[in-house]
């Protein structure tokens, strides 16, 4: 397959939002479980350490968003940063207007009702548009009804004509919701599936070899073939720099959930530096009860020492092993650690985030924080020293990153995978409520 020399971006100035919903509250659009997967390994592979483009930091997931404003405030936010690539990617629902423009589907779409409750592929092109971006491509999979596949095939058709924007790249599927495209049981749909491949080639692909090798592997399914859009944008640029693991994993846990935990030190670790310190301080106590107290006094003093040190060591030991665990997952942010456990579901969170400093505290940093809707009840089981000192009942600190061993990055990119556009940063929480502080 010939195709020119990858041009590869400038990860620091380059952005990607990721969008995609596999939920629907309307009986009319099917859910598609896939979708999860294809966000969390599209990002995997964009942001492998080895061979993506892009900081993880760079790279935003938005999974379910129920409003155009999370949408919007990615987008915007994303193109005013990008400086030389800005990638959008949507998976799910494409539904069209009585106008026959195309929408893409929210969590809370209804499909008597698209002009409201969708996602005008207008406007995302208008955010592709306004981008200082030197490139931007756009990335859609979405399952058609057969009116929108038909469309998509007509010579001329008001979908080819709503991508037309110069300096974009555009690949699109006319994947539909047939059992065939997005297979049950199957960890991609079939659009996506072939891109994750395209991506883990031995050689890195430009865009024009990623669309040929799409093409190629739907053809030989059977399958719609995708459209390729090129105006005045530069085929050959790489969404990688080698071959990725299309499957990529969460930081831990099983599917379906992200689970950060702090690894304790390695036993035989832990016992040297336990048994050296042990051994210093009995010899510091012995020369120091010696100098001051004679040698009987100061045999007393050490057997009890000595017992007390044993008893705390003791307990160090037993309690070694017990996981501090934050989880993640379709249902909301939980905390382990051992027999006990504690829940917030998402439906009673109105925003989360991380605040450098806990309110009122100095040296506590790092607190992931909570804001309950109203009537929401409170949960039990989270910090009650820390949770003191926050204005209002409504919140709740979840704990330090620090204790589940969570980069807040990583933490960040898991809750917008499963919860949309609810994250705040630290900034953003104080403006909200200067009371945090």
């Amino acid at each position: 397959m010939g195709q020119s020399a990858p041009r590869f971006p400038d990860g620091a100035a380059s952005r990607a939002v990721l969008i995609g919903c596999s939920d629907f509250d309307d009986i009319d659009l099917p859910a598609i479980p896939a979708v999860k997967s294809n966000l969390a390994d599209l990002r995997s592979a964009l942001t492998q350490d080895t061979h993506g483009i892009l900081p993880p930091e760079h790279c935003r997931v938005l999974a379910d968003p129920a409003d155009h404003r999370s949408v919007g405030m990615a987008l915007a936010q994303a193109a005013g940063e990008a400086d030389d690539l800005l990638l959008v990617y949507y998976t799910g629902h494409g539904l069209l207007d009585e106008d026959g423009l195309l929408h893409l589907a929210l969590s809370s779409t209804d499909p008597g009702h698209v002009g409201f409750t969708g996602v005008p592929a207008e406007l995302v092109k208008r955010h592709l548009g306004r981008a200082r971006a030197r490139l931007r491509v756009l990335v859609l999979d979405c399952c058609f009804s057969g009116r929108a596949v038909a469309a998509m095939t007509e010579s001329g058709s008001l979908l080819s004509a709503q991508l037309d924007m110069s300096g974009t790249y555009t690949l699109t599927s006319t994947t539909a919701t047939a059992p065939s495209h997005a297979p049950p049981g199957q960890r991609h749909t079939a659009f996506t599936a072939a891109l994750l491949d395209a991506l883990n080639q031995a050689e890195p692909l430009t865009l024009d070899g990623i669309h040929q090798h799409i093409d190629s592997r739907l053809r030989e399914a059977g399958l719609p073939r995708p459209q390729r859009r090129s105006v005045d944008a530069a085929g050959n640029l790489a969404l990688v720099r080698g071959p990725v693991q299309p499957h990529g994993e969460p930081p831990t846990g099983h599917e379906g959930e992200i689970r950060f935990r702090q690894q304790p030190p390695e036993p035989s670790v832990d016992r040297r530096r336990d048994t050296v310190v042990y051994v210093v301080l009995l010899s510091v106590l012995v020369a120091v009860g010696v100098l001051f107290a004679g040698w009987f006094a100061t045999l007393i003093a050490a057997g009890g020492i000595a017992l007390f040190v044993g008893l705390v060591l003791l307990l160090l030991f037993l309690r070694r092993g017990v996981h501090y665990d934050l989880v993640v997952d379709s249902h909301g942010l939980g905390t382990e650690h051992g027999t006990h456990s504690a829940h917030v579901p998402w439906k009673d969170i109105e925003r989360v985030g991380v605040l450098r400093r806990a309110p009122g505290t100095v040296l506590i940093s790092n607190v992931l924080i909570v804001r309950l809707k109203a009537g929401a009840p409170r949960p039990p089981g989270f910090h009650k020293r820390l949770n003191r000192r926050l204005p209002d009942q409504r919140y709740v600190i979840l704990g330090m990153l620090s204790t589940y061993g969570a980069d807040p990055m990583r933490l960040r990119s898991a809750i917008e995978h499963f919860a949309g556009g609810i994250y705040r940063t630290d900034q953003q929480l104080l403006e909200m409520d200067p009371r945090l502080r």
